[in-house]
């Protein structure tokens, strides 16, 4: 069946609208998007790059600050400032029962004026190490240098307990 044909209508086929492709749908009535900056890209890399360096960071520090060798090292820094600084009972105090059987305060200040320790000196501890395992009682080595002004020692420190106590002390000259 045909239709009858209008006075104003063509010969002409009639072709349906055209449809947008996704690309088209997509983009907008703006047209095609344009080119994203390359800022935007270095911007967002340099900033992933920083949060990455800054949780490297954090772990390095914690893994420095909380290890198990750092406490030993501390308390050795101080037990070595008490020596050189005259502070002998303090550091007398960090002494363990047994450590003081062995070693009274008078008989530790005559050997520290002996070897002429005083405040010239300053200990640089190369060495800190936790021997604490599992279910036992902490303990700690430290070694390093004690240094008062030509005249150079060997420090060692023997530190056992919580709180740490010196459990053993030994200064040779060098």
């Amino acid at each position: 069946m045909t239709f009858p044909q209008l006075p104003n209508q063509s010969q002409a086929r009639m072709e349906r609208p055209h449809e947008p492709t996704p690309q088209e749908l997509w983009a907008g009535p703006g047209g095609p998007p344009r080119k994203r900056s390359p800022w935007l890209w270095i911007g967002l890399g340099v900033g992933g790059g920083a949060v990455l360096l800054a949780g490297a960071a954090a772990v390095v520090l914690a893994l420095v600050v909380f290890s198990p060798g750092a406490g030993v090292k501390r308390a050795s820094e101080q037990m070595s400032a008490d020596l050189a600084s005259g502070n002998l009972s303090r550091a007398y105090g960090e002494f363990t029962p047994a450590l003081k059987e062995h070693l009274s305060e008078t008989e530790l200040t005559s050997r520290l004026t002996e070897l002429q320790v005083d405040s010239t000196c300053a200990a640089d501890i190369q060495r800190a190490d936790s021997l604490a395992r599992a279910g036992q009682r902490p303990r700690g080595t430290a070694e390093g240098v004690l240094v008062c002004g030509t005249r150079a020692f060997d420090l060692s420190y023997r530190w056992e307990g919580d709180p740490l106590m010196l459990d053993g002390i030994r200064i040779q000259p060098r």
